[in-house]
């Protein structure tokens, strides 16, 4: 996936970014009060409690739920880590220098980790890291060691820098600037954090629409288009001061229609929170998430005109492209199971896993596919940074409180029945009735009737049924009348 487009939709309290492949949305970037997330901060922590038992620690950064530093984010670049404990560098009530790398979760506080890495477009640099890497996209052997030896030059003492795919594209002078601008950003943390007392943010990632730019306005990039003229305006002084767009592609949206709607890109929003994915074949995948798995399943459109194994080669190959851009949209992330087409051939399978890794490569949070397990279902992670899209987008159903299913009108009948007696026993002489969704009172009028009078005949009084349609589906309420 090449991102060749960038909408930004900028309104009071919200940022929505798209990145576009071919008119298609391939991820979607969202900033509010709500949603503002961490990942990439730069905090002056300290530390609130360390523990032996887990080898982490607890560090206050000035957010509501404190941060979580594993031992091996803890340990200096070099040390392989043999029998060290976190208690060999931290101690309760040290102020400590660190990174958000995760945003917090319900019910957990941000992943930390002390080796600060400063992202720009062309490299990412590694203050604390001396080393030089090349992205493993850069396959060309004397192209690596070209930039290779070009980021050697650009370095000072104890400094490292990991070269982007971007860097393809990027001339000395570019790479130059480039160390030199992070370099400025990582001298001024250094003197914060010599300042100022914890807990403190010392340093703040751009917002949406300035990492999109940033992380994917390389030569690919034919337009970005911004819909709020001040938004624009703050775009044109990022790239003039730090990474500079295409010539000629910024530009604010100009027509009557919102820049999402015009582009169709609701439409494919709405449709990233649905379990069913529609392949051009005719074939499907359903995807369905858990909290601690998304499952993914690939089926047939139905008949093919080379044979049963060909027919699901050909569908799983055309699944492949799908899943690996459905899996970025979402921002589906952990342990991803997915039930292809069954294939007899070796070599079929084969190829669907080289498929699958050459669609997932563009991703920059580096999916791992591990490839197909005994039992033929493909095993494939992805490095989790925030929550996924749907809870981004919505909440859990007060009805099903997020199962995505309610309990049905006549399970609910039944339930109420038992629920009858001990409220009858508790309120003795007093009339009882059921308030209900019109659907469970037609239960209890219909298929749980017979058990509904044999109920009144032991109590000895008739039982009042009282539709509403202000209840949810699966609740009710026992009243009592003198």
């Amino acid at each position: 996936m090449a991102i060749d487009e960038i909408l930004i939709n900028a309104q009071p309290g919200q940022t929505r970014v798209a990145l576009l492949e071919d008119g298609r949305l391939v991820e979607l970037l969202l900033a509010r009060g709500d949603l503002a997330g961490v990942a990439g901060n730069v905090y002056l922590g300290r530390v609130e409690k360390v523990v032996p038992g887990i080898e982490a620690a607890f560090v206050d950064i000035g957010l509501e739920r404190v941060g979580f530093l594993a031992l091996p984010e803890v340990r200096p670049f070099g040390v392989d880590g043999g029998g060290d404990r976190i208690g060999d560098y931290l101690s309760e009530g040290d102020a400590v220098l660190v990174q958000a790398v995760r945003d917090p979760e319900p019910g957990k506080g941000a992943k930390l980790t002390t080796r600060v890495t400063l992202p720009g477009r062309y490299s990412v640099f590694l203050p604390m890291e001396p080393a030089v890497y090349v992205s493993k996209r850069i396959e060309d052997r004397e192209t690596r060691h070209r930039l290779k030896v070009w980021a050697e030059k650009l370095l000072e003492d104890d400094e490292g820098l990991l070269l982007r795919t971007a860097a393809l594209d990027a001339e000395r002078e570019d790479l130059a600037r480039e160390a030199g601008s992070l370099r400025q950003v990582w001298t001024a943390i250094c003197g914060a954090r010599d300042t100022k007392r914890p807990p403190q943010c010392l340093y703040a990632e751009p917002g949406p629409a300035q990492r999109a730019v940033r992380d994917f306005a390389g030569p690919e990039i034919r337009r970005i288009r911004v819909d709020d003229p001040q938004t624009l305006k703050q775009i044109e002084t990022f790239c003039q001061e730090h990474a500079p767009a295409p010539g000629g592609c910024l530009e604010g949206h100009v027509g009557p229609e919102p820049l999402f709607a015009a582009a169709g890109i609701e439409g494919q929003i709405d449709a990233a929170r649905e379990a069913l994915v529609t392949l051009p074949s005719g074939g499907s995948l359903i995807i369905e998430g858990t909290s601690t798995l998304t499952a993914i399943d690939v089926n047939s459109g139905g008949g093919g005109s080379g044979g049963k194994e060909a027919t699901a080669l050909s569908t799983n190959l055309e699944a492949v492209e799908e899943l690996a851009r459905q899996v970025r949209l979402r921002d589906l992330s952990g342990l991803l199971v997915v039930d292809f087409l069954r294939m007899r051939a070796s070599r079929n399978r084969q190829r669907v896993i080289e498929a699958l890794r050459h669609a997932a490569a563009p991703d920059p949070r580096t999916p791992h596919v591990i490839g197909f397990t005994t039992s033929g279902l493909v095993e494939m992670t992805r490095r989790k940074q925030g929550e996924p899209l749907d809870r981004q987008l919505g909440t859990p159903c007060a009805c099903c409180n997020g199962s995505g299913r309610t309990l049905a009108p006549e399970t609910l009948a039944f339930e109420i029945l038992r629920a009858i007696p001990p409220e009858a026993r508790a309120n003795p002489g007093k009339a009882l009735r059921v308030k209900a969704a019109p659907g469970v009172i037609e239960a209890l009028d219909g298929a749980a009737r017979e058990a509904r009078t044999e109920v009144e005949r032991r109590l000895a009084r008739p039982l009042g049924l009282v539709p509403d349609e202000t209840v949810g589906p699966d609740t009710y309420e026992i009243l009592t009348e003198n």
